[in-house]
């Protein structure tokens, strides 16, 4: 495309003029329709006429006869030299079987272009066209390129793209047309391996799981690092193989044992006998692969340094929305193995993409595009954005074990891009954070993959339709869809969904559908393990057993999350979309966590198990293994989310948040927590906290309940003598309605009134009810009580109990330097004067800062006491007002904080919120 456009204005309209054919598998298109969006909504500004248009007749200057290619009797003239454009006519075979060292401009196959397999071959080219009667065999599955051999097809450099002769900028790479045939085949090799052993700094050996296939002397291998916040992937060379054991040609520097003796460390194999490369380092000038055909099978071949989409930057041409102001093109579609449009039949065979390895893109490495392909045992090495991608939703095949190893990304959010009407740079972009696999479409099984070393999440499930046709954004830029784009004869499972009203000219919208199969899959060395997002949401219902299924997923060493500024993300930044997550949550509903083994090992800082933010519903856990982190499970807001069997062994195992959501619209919270093996190193089995928030109808809702092992659980909020909105202006942005039909009271009616007074007046009382008779302090549950049990006070010393508005977590400490700040921060304190050290203080989570009522935090304490906060030195906060400033200050590296002291009387007491500060404040007391 021309810095102005016009180019691709004038394509467009001539080909709107010509009405060219185009078939494709699933149906036949004008070329207008291609380009524009077929009635399947497909959109391709890269679409085969074009192609077509770069390797015309008369642009050919050397045309095959065929034979040996380095034989001048194979051509019509003289062998090809440097800028030829080369066409193999149609029942013409030429085969490559030697080196050369002529630059071709172009190579058109229309007949057959082969190579032979046991000599060593290389084609310099700057764009390969494969025409719909053309095939091209790179090595076939009978007769694969040998090791000794070696075949090569590198895309050379010869300047910038002409954008004279391609304003769609889609040459400088291997393009298959629709109807053409690829075969690409090396020898057998082990793509990747697991370990026997783990390897230990100064090894000069691996030894394997199992014997490796086809490795040797000189083989390029690399080991892959367990530290999630440091680069220790270590390449190394064979130096000789028996067996199992693989010697290497020099010392490992790091050590690759993992946390458990059952998991694994992890080696990657790199090198094959057929590569596909460029020979251009700069990102704009490499060369990609795009197969548009469904007659495609690769195996064992080398895809190196491809790809010409920079993910680090928005897309130039989105179908909708607007991009930020390009220095230069950057057109998506660009990809180092990419499958455009081939179809998604599902009665038709995939296409096979196997035993591969993508090394080094600046985009995305292996990607389905609208097809059915089967990408198996492949690695993805060292790619920008995302390894492996489904991109639009409607994709189906496998991933089935896979290796995506590193990827450095943007370090925006999973939601970075997302289109919003009017919003430049919000465009439907995705996949550029950092990650292992990021899947658009729940009709791909994935199974049986690995992905480490990326910036954010292993896996992202991200299945809300990506249009590919410009479309009425009310259709598509909120969480829940009402397009249509998943055939209903890919659906699986889902009679239910096949039987209502989302059926549409046969199609429904893929962010209903269940995932097809996502088990056996394991992240370990990343910024995250597994996100779930826009997946099923406002289709919750009971019928369980066509819910989505996280079968036999492991996370271990999960790290955090370094935004594009490198401000550290923790775990419930921007509704759990922070690092330090094991499985995250967001904006979806039916799905199922059977047996996962999450186990946090390597660092300082502390996350989550498995996260969520506000939306989630009927979110089932089963036999989970979670281990190590801060908080074993955050439980979902609402609808039926059991826990059930298995181990948690956290500092806080389950957190269950009550409140917060008004539940006239969707069902109530339901946490029934059964059979769970509660380790003995945390501090709580069960932390029960409620969001105090204007959701007033969630607030007071009688429905749902929390129980631990058929025993009723209460929160710290419904003791009778709690004040829940001690000021008018805590409710401030509740309607008149909020308390729907639960009482004709209004809302302003409720201040300044506890528990039982709202009982006795209005039959009103958080989560219900106040707190029964019967109830009482259980050593394994903080923040609450349980039915028929007595004890004693929550804590020890003068705060018998914290209660946050927001119902998020809270530690206490011994006030000194070097303690955190927050739970999840790794903010400390630098100074802290001698009369304030060794003070019992609050260390609340750092998403507080965002509490928007003014009364933020009620203290229960002991006896009288003196209370102390230390706020932020740069704002000032009206509640504080009447509040002594001592002159003091404490030093921290998030900022400088002014301390302020009151007496306080025993019993609660309430104090404010933080909001004209971003730091939350300190609470100590003496």
């Amino acid at each position: 495309m021309s810095e102005d456009g016009s180019s691709r204005r004038t394509f467009l309209q001539g080909a709107a003029a010509g009405g060219i054919g185009v078939t494709l598998a699933g149906g036949a298109y004008t070329q207008r329709e291609w380009l524009l969006g077929g009635s399947d909504g497909a959109n391709s500004l890269s679409g085969p006429d074009h192609v077509t248009r770069l390797v015309t007749d008369d642009q050919v200057t050397d045309r095959a006869t065929g034979g040996a290619w380095a034989d001048s009797g194979s051509w019509e003239g003289a062998v090809p030299g440097d800028g030829a454009h080369v066409l193999i006519p149609e029942g013409t075979t030429v085969t490559l079987a030697s080196e050369l060292d002529a630059a071709h401009g172009t190579v058109r196959v229309d007949g057959r272009l082969r190579v032979d397999p046991t000599a060593a071959t290389r084609l310099l080219v700057d764009t390969m066209v494969v025409a719909g009667t053309g095939t091209l065999e790179l090595g076939t599955p009978a007769k694969p390129v040998q090791r000794g051999a070696g075949a090569v097809v590198e895309f050379t450099d010869g300047g910038p793209i002409d954008e004279a002769w391609d304003p769609e900028r889609v040459s400088r790479g291997l393009l298959a047309l629709p109807g053409s045939t690829v075969r690409i085949a090396g020898v057998e090799r082990t793509s990747w391996a697991r370990t026997a052993t783990a390897p230990e700094a100064g090894d000069r050996s691996l030894t394997l799981a199992e014997a490796p296939t086809d490795w040797a002397e000189g083989d390029r291998l690399v080991v892959a690092g367990l530290d999630p916040d440091e680069n220790q992937d270590e390449s190394v060379a064979v130096a000789g193989v028996s067996g199992s054991t693989v010697d290497l040609d020099g010392s490992l520097t790091h050590d690759h044992v993992p946390p458990r003796e059952e998991f694994d460390a992890y080696v990657a194999a790199m090198d094959r006998s057929v590569a596909l490369r460029s020979a251009s380092a700069a990102t704009k000038r490499r060369g990609h692969v795009m197969f548009m055909t469904t007659d495609v099978r690769v195996q064992h071949a080398a895809f190196e340094s491809l790809g010409r989409t920079d993910k680090s930057r928005p897309v130039t041409d989105p179908v909708n929305g607007t991009p930020p102001e390009p220095d230069t093109p950057n057109p998506k579609a660009r990809y180092a193995c990419h499958f455009h449009r081939t179809g998604i039949d599902s009665s038709e065979d995939p296409r096979v993409v196997e035993g591969c390895v993508v090394d080094t893109s600046p985009g995305w490495g292996y990607v389905n595009h609208h097809s059915n392909v089967a990408f198996r045992d492949n690695v993805a090495y060292d790619v920008f954005g995302a390894g492996f991608v489904a991109e639009i939703g409607t994709e189906i095949g496998a991933f089935e074990g896979n290796f995506a190893l590193r990827s450095t990304g943007t370090g925006d959010m999973p939601d970075g891009r997302q289109f919003k009407a009017g919003r430049e740079g919000a465009i439907d972009d995705f996949g550029h954070g950092g990650y292992g696999f990021w899947l658009q479409s729940p009709g791909v099984a994935v199974d049986g993959n690995v992905a480490a070393g990326h910036r954010h999440h292993g896996f992202v499930w991200w299945t809300r339709p990506k249009p590919d046709r410009e479309m009425d954004p009310d259709r598509f830029s909120g969480i829940t869809v009402d397009f249509a784009d998943f055939p209903v004869e890919n659906v699986v499972g889902q009679a239910r969904l096949l039987q209502s009203d989302d059926v549409t000219d046969g199609k429904v919208p893929s962010t209903k559908v269940r995932f097809r199969s996502f088990s056996g899959n394991t992240v370990f060395a990343s910024g995250g393990g597994l996100d779930i997002s826009r997946h099923r949401f406002g289709d919750a219902h009971d019928e369980v057993g066509s819910y989505s299924v996280v079968d036999e997923f492991t996370a271990f060493n999960v790290g955090d999350h370094y935004s594009p500024w490198d401000r550290r993300r923790v775990p419930n930044d921007r509704g759990a979309q922070g690092g330090h997550n094991g499985v995250s949550i967001r904006y979806s509903a039916n799905v199922v966590v059977r047996n996962p083994t999450l186990v946090d090992g390597v660092g300082g800082s502390r996350g989550v198990g498995i996260n969520r933010n506000h939306a989630p519903m009927n979110l089932r856990v089963e036999n989970p293994d979670i281990a190590g982190w801060f908080t074993g499970i955050r439980a979902p807001p609402r609808g039926e989310s059991p826990i059930t069997g298995g181990r948690l062994d956290n500092d806080i195992d389950v957190h269950v948040i009550g409140g917060g959501t008004d539940r006239r619209w969707t069902p109530a919270q339901d946490v029934r927590i059964d059979g769970v093996d509660f380790g003995d190193g945390g501090r709580a089995s069960v932390f029960l906290r409620t969001n105090l928030d204007d959701d007033l109808y969630g607030v007071f809702s009688p429905e749902g309940g929390v129980e631990l092992d058929g025993t009723p659980l209460y929160f710290e909020s419904q003791r009778p003598d709690v004040v829940p909105y001690p000021t008018a202006a805590d409710l401030d942005d509740a309607g008149e309605d909020a308390l729907g039909d639960l009482t004709d009271a209004s809302p302003a009616a409720l201040v300044g009134k506890s528990n039982r007074e709202l009982s006795n007046e209005f039959g009103l009382a958080v989560e219900g009810r106040p707190l029964p008779d019967d109830a009482g302090r259980r050593s394994d549950v903080a923040g609450g009580f349980a039915a028929g049990s007595s004890g004693g006070s929550a804590t020890d010393g003068p705060l018998r109990a914290v209660e946050s508005a927001e119902g998020s977590l809270y530690e206490f400490g011994r006030l000194d330097q070097g303690e955190r700040l927050y739970v999840y921060g790794d903010a400390e304190f630098l100074t802290v004067p001698g009369k304030y050290a060794g003070l019992t203080y609050l260390r609340p989570e750092q998403a507080d800062a965002d509490i928007d009522r003014p009364s933020g935090y009620r203290l229960d304490l002991a006896e009288p006491a003196d209370a102390f906060v230390a706020y932020d030195a740069d704002a000032t906060a009206p509640w504080l007002d009447d509040w002594t400033d001592t002159g003091d200050s404490i030093g921290t590296d998030d900022g400088t904080r002014r301390v302020f002291r009151r007496s306080v009387d025993a019993g609660t007491t309430w104090l404010g919120g933080c909001p004209d500060t971003h730091r939350m404040y300190t609470v100590f007391v003496r």
